[in-house]
């Protein structure tokens, strides 16, 4: 494959690929184990939470780690991890003996890899392409992420769990250890140079988060993430119930459900530039929020399923505007010195709140019924069309004023 984005890049597209791969597996076979082994909506949804808890425990000392050592070895390694934390949970399958909380444990190994590779490797396509690149590069990623995580994946990992249970989860360890393979034969050094003023663990652990949070667009745009992040974990913690119980969906069709959404975000992806240059890149931003609004509304006011279908194909609109746009901001705008610990803590406040989201939306999917979880969610994000006005502005100025400079 040749391209003006050169040999490194799609090779470290290759790793992206088949990780997400093995993420889109076990995206349906995490939530359909765990309705397999228990009916309390509760307790699928700590399943989801412990997955992003990592972000809350050890986002900030794993980014001075990843501001230390070279990111793709780290993020190799954080591969292997979670290929063996899936055979486990796959022997355990297999044998009879896994049990919520072990799968809750192993969801919790699983994101801690999650954390390393997110916090590094957008450093390391920053390092393999031009920075006028960036917006291609970030939109082949994404699509690639689409395709593998949601597109392909969960349908074959929900086919995979109709034929054994296990078998999604040996998959997915394979294709990781596939991943650290590719990232193995990644020419280059990606360990940034030291940093002059680098002080004690605890201190640089620290100057992550003080950095965000002093800097006037990533402080808000994780602000803003983070009510994105609520919502979009309350609903995606019990999406399996709402799609198989209020929706009659069975496994299979879940998973094809998912792909559709895919199939929107990938083609979304490739259109994401072109929207960015006919209006910007803050524009761009509020109508990923009111398609996202739109789809949450569609999923909590409709038992429909072609309405549901409608609803994916919005989310397939929301996600890769928003994330390929915030993804080249922090590129763009943050030294490369501080962007392990940047990253780590930009996560750490954008996501931390993902398990109590999680929580939240097991207890009011008990309590009132799935269908009122998104039902909330569109409304608070809807209401960010307002209330991020400001920072969608200083995107704007402050994309501009990189590209000149």
């Amino acid at each position: 494959m040749t391209s003006v984005l050169g040999s490194r890049f799609w090779r470290l597209w290759s790793a992206f690929t088949t990780s997400n791969l093995g993420d889109g597996l076990t995206l349906v076979g995490f939530p359909l184990l765990a309705i397999g082994l228990t009916d309390d909506a509760r307790l699928v949804a700590l399943v989801a939470a412990f997955r992003v808890l990592p972000f809350v425990t050890i986002g900030l000392p794993a980014g001075v780690v990843i501001d230390r050592v070279d990111r793709r070895h780290l993020a190799l390694v954080a591969q292997l991890a979670r290929a063996s934390a899936l055979i486990a949970i796959a022997v355990a399958v297999a044998r009879g003996s896994a049990t919520i909380p072990i799968v809750a444990g192993v969801a919790f190994v699983v994101g801690m890899g999650e954390v390393l590779t997110d916090g590094g490797l957008p450093a390391v396509v920053r390092d393999v392409v031009a920075s006028s690149d960036l917006e291609v590069a970030n939109s082949r990623l994404r699509a690639s992420e689409t395709v593998s995580n949601a597109f392909i994946g969960p349908p074959v990992g929900a086919f995979l769990f109709q034929l054994d249970p296990s078998a999604p989860f040996f998959a997915a360890a394979g294709l990781y250890v596939v991943t650290a393979g590719v990232l193995a034969i990644l020419e280059g050094s990606y360990k940034p140079e030291a940093d002059p003023d680098r002080g004690s663990f605890g201190t640089q652990m620290t100057a992550g988060l003080k950095y965000v949070w002093n800097h006037p667009v990533l402080r808000p745009l994780a602000l803003t993430v983070a009510a994105f992040a609520f919502v979009g974990e309350a609903g995606n913690a019990i999406f399996v119930i709402l799609a198989t119980e209020r929706f009659g969906l069975s496994e299979f069709q879940y998973g094809l459900l998912l792909s559709v959404d895919a199939l929107a975000s990938v083609t979304m992806s490739f259109f994401v530039l072109t929207l960015v240059n006919k209006t910007s890149h803050g524009t761009s931003m509020k109508v990923s929020v009111v398609a996202f609004s739109v789809q949450a509304f569609l999923f909590g006011f409709s038992t429909f399923v072609p309405l549901a279908v409608v609803a994916v194909l919005f989310g397939g609109i929301s996600d890769p505007t928003w994330n390929v746009i915030s993804g080249t901001v922090r590129q763009r705008l943050v030294d490369d010195q501080i962007f392990g610990r940047m990253m780590t803590a930009y996560l750490f406040i954008a996501w931390s709140i993902q398990p109590l989201g999680a929580v939240v939306g097991g207890l009011v999917a008990q309590a009132w019924g799935p269908q009122w979880v998104y039902v909330l969610s569109g409304t608070v994000v809807g209401s960010l069309l307002f209330v991020a006005r400001p920072l969608f502005r200083r995107i704007d100025q402050a994309m501009a004023a990189a590209t000149t400079g």
